[in-house]
């Protein structure tokens, strides 16, 4: 990387970060579950509000994911964060 790809990827950093900010977002969320791309923004608004029910249900569309297995990952998940 040269002089002007860290200048912009730091610049991006803190765009980033204010949005992180402006939406009462945790940012750690998004390190907390492998598939943190995969998910909408919603499910870890839900974990933020700590509605695990709203949280469960979408993961169980996202994932395809049982009942129980899904009440399982989003436990899981709630807790490491």
């Amino acid at each position: 990387m040269d002089a002007a790809d860290h200048m912009r990827l730091a610049r991006l950093e803190r765009q980033v970060a204010f949005l992180y900010r402006h939406l009462g977002l945790d940012p750690q969320l998004a390190d907390a579950f492998p598939a943190a791309g995969g998910m909408p923004p919603e499910f870890t608004e839900a974990l933020r509000q700590q509605n695990l029910i709203a949280a469960i249900k979408i993961y169980r569309q996202v994932t395809g994911a049982g009942l129980a297995e899904a009440k399982d990952a989003v436990e899981r998940i709630a807790r490491s964060v």
